[in-house]
C-alpha cells in the first residue's frame, strides 16, 4: 500500500468517525425527546478503479418499522376519542349525581312524594301546602337546569370540533411542506430522517384527531386519505371544513363536518380519534340523554296533571310547559320549559282544591282526599312514550336514568383501561425498537472515538513517512 492511499484511508476514516461521532452525538442528545428515532450512521468501503480507498459516509437513516408505528396512531386515536367520552359523560354523571345523593334528580322527585305525604296529613297546614309547592318547584328547575346541561355539553363538543378540524388542517399544511422538503433531500441525496421524524410526528396529530390512511410514495411523499379513502393530501391538499354553532337546543343539529365540500360527518362518526367523539356526543350520546329526561319529565306532569279522586276527575295539573299547558304527548325539550303551574307558585294553599270548586270538591280544608290520590300516583307502573313495554315507577324511571348514565360512564371506565395498556405495550415495542438507548449509544461512542484515534495515528504515521522521505530528498 502506498503512502498516498494510506493517507487516504486514514483520511476517509477519520470523516466517517467523526460523522457517525455526529450521529451518536445527537441520539443521546435527543434520547428523551418524543417523536425523535435513532439516527444510525451507515457506511460502505470505497471502491476506486477496483481498489479500496478507505469508506464512503452514506445516507443517515431511521431505525422504524412502518406497521407498528401505524399501530400505535391508531391506538392513539381510540384512546383520544374514550377519554372525551369518559370526561363529557363524567360531567353528565356529576350533575345528575346517583341515585342515594340528596342532589340528584331520583332524590328530589322523593322529596316532592314525601312532601304530598306531609300535605296528606295535614292539608289545613298552610306551612305544609307551601312546602309542597316549593318542592316541586325545585324539582322542576332541577329537570330545567339538567336540560341546559345537555346542551351546554353540546355546544361545548361543537366547539371543540371546531378547534380540532383546525388543527388537522394545519397539520396537513405542515405536512405537505415536509413532503415537499423529504422529496428535495431524497433528490440531493441528503438524508431526510429528521424530517421524517417530524412528519410522522403529524401524521400522530391528525390520528388523534380522525382516523386516517396514509401510505409513502415511491418519490418519498406521503398520501393521507380518510379511513374510508376519501383523498385529503396526495400532490394537493384538500382542507376539511366546519361552522360551529353559539347554542343548540333538544332535537336540533349542529353543522356538519365538509371535506371538500362534500360532508363526510357520518363517516368520521363511525371511527375513531377525538372529532368522532365529539361528534358522537354532540348528535347521539347526549341527545339520547336528552329523549330520556324529556321523557320522564313528561311522565312526572301528565302522571300530575289530571288526578281521580274518589271516582271524579281533579285537573291538579302541577307541572305545565312555559306556555302554561300540560303537555298531551311528548315533546323535544320540554324538560327545559317544564314549571310549576303560575296559580300555584302565586297562591299555593290552591293546592287543596286546584280548580276551586270544578271537578272534585273537598269536603274541608281537612280533606286529604286529593294528596293520598297523589300517592297512589307515584306507586302506580306504567311506562314512558319513549320506551314501550318498560313499565316502571316515576321515581324507579328517575333512578335509571341515573343508573343509566352511572353504567355508560363506567363503561367508558372499562374500554380507556383496557385500551390504555394496550397503547403502552405498543408504545414500550415502539420505543425498544425505534427509541434511543443510551447504553447502546455510549458503547457506540467508544468504538468511534477508537476508529477516530486509529485513524490519527496512521495519518501521523503517513505525515511521518512523508517527512523522512523528504528528508532523505
Amino acid at each position: 500500500m502506498s503512502l498516498t492511499t494510506s493517507l487516504l484511508h486514514a483520511r476517509s476514516g477519520l470523516v466517517g468517525a467523526q460523522a457517525g461521532l455526529d450521529v451518536v452525538s445527537r441520539n443521546i442528545a435527543n434520547a428523551t425527546t418524543e417523536g425523535y428515532t435513532k439516527k444510525i450512521h451507515n457506511q460502505a468501503n470505497l471502491i476506486i478503479g477496483g481498489t479500496g480507498s478507505g469508506l464512503k459516509v452514506e445516507e443517515v437513516t431511521r431505525k422504524v418499522t412502518d406497521t407498528l408505528q401505524e399501530s400505535l396512531r391508531e391506538q392513539n386515536g381510540v384512546i383520544e376519542k374514550l377519554e372525551i367520552l369518559d370526561d363529557f359523560i363524567g360531567r353528565l354523571e356529576l350533575e345528575f349525581g346517583r341515585p342515594d345523593d340528596q342532589s340528584s334528580i331520583s332524590a328530589k322527585l322523593t322529596d316532592l312524594k314525601k312532601a304530598f305525604q306531609a300535605f296528606s296529613t295535614a292539608p289545613e297546614n298552610a306551612t305544609n301546602a307551601i312546602g309542597l309547592v316549593a318542592t316541586a318547584d325545585t324539582l322542576a328547575r332541577s329537570f330545567n337546569d339538567l336540560n341546559t346541561l345537555i346542551q351546554d355539553l353540546r355546544v361545548e363538543a361543537d366547539g371543540r370540533i371546531s378547534d380540532r378540524v383546525t388543527e388537522v388542517n394545519t397539520s396537513l399544511t405542515s405536512l405537505q411542506e415536509l413532503n415537499k422538503q423529504i422529496g428535495q433531500k431524497v433528490a440531493a441525496l441528503q438524508s431526510s430522517a429528521d424530517l421524517r421524524d417530524q412528519r410522522d410526528q403529524l401524521l400522530l396529530t391528525i390520528n388523534k384527531n380522525l382516523s386516517v390512511g396514509s401510505f409513502e410514495r415511491t418519490n418519498s411523499k406521503i398520501t393521507v386519505s380518510t379511513a374510508d379513502g376519501q383523498l385529503m393530501l396526495d400532490d394537493t391538499l384538500i382542507s376539511m371544513s366546519f361552522v360551529a354553532t353559539s347554542s343548540l337546543s333538544a332535537g336540533a343539529n349542529g353543522q356538519p363536518v365538509q371535506l371538500g365540500g362534500a360532508d363526510v360527518t357520518s363517516s368520521i362518526s363511525a371511527r375513531d380519534g377525538s372529532i368522532a367523539g365529539l361528534l358522537s356526543l354532540r348528535d347521539t350520546v347526549l341527545p339520547e340523554f336528552q329523549v330520556v329526561l324529556d321523557d320522564l319529565a313528561f311522565k312526572v306532569a301528565s302522571s300530575l296533571g289530571t288526578v281521580n279522586v274518589s271516582g271524579t276527575n281533579e285537573d291538579l295539573n302541577l307541572f305545565t310547559d312555559s306556555g302554561g299547558n300540560v303537555p298531551g304527548a311528548f315533546t323535544n325539550g320540554f324538560s327545559g320549559t317544564m314549571k310549576v303551574r303560575d296559580a300555584l307558585l302565586t297562591t299555593p294553599t290552591d293546592i287543596r282544591d286546584p280548580q276551586a270548586g270544578a271537578g272534585y270538591t273537598p269536603l274541608g280544608e281537612a280533606d286529604n282526599a286529593l294528596p293520598l290520590a297523589v300517592l297512589g300516583l307515584f306507586e302506580t307502573q306504567s311506562a314512558l312514550s319513549q320506551a314501550a313495554g318498560v313499565n316502571n315507577t316515576m321515581e324507579g324511571f328517575s333512578a335509571a336514568l341515573i343508573g343509566k348514565i352511572a353504567n355508560k360512564k363506567a363503561d367508558y371506565d372499562s374500554q380507556l383501561t383496557f385500551q390504555k395498556v394496550f397503547r403502552d405495550g405498543l408504545r414500550d415495542r415502539v420505543e425498544n425498537e425505534s427509541g434511543v438507548n443510551t447504553d447502546e449509544e455510549l458503547t457506540e461512542l467508544i468504538r468511534l472515538e477508537a476508529a477516530y484515534g486509529a485513524s490519527a495515528r496512521v495519518l501521523n504515521a503517513v505525515q511521518r513517512a512523508f517527512d523522512d522521505l523528504i528528508g532523505i530528498i
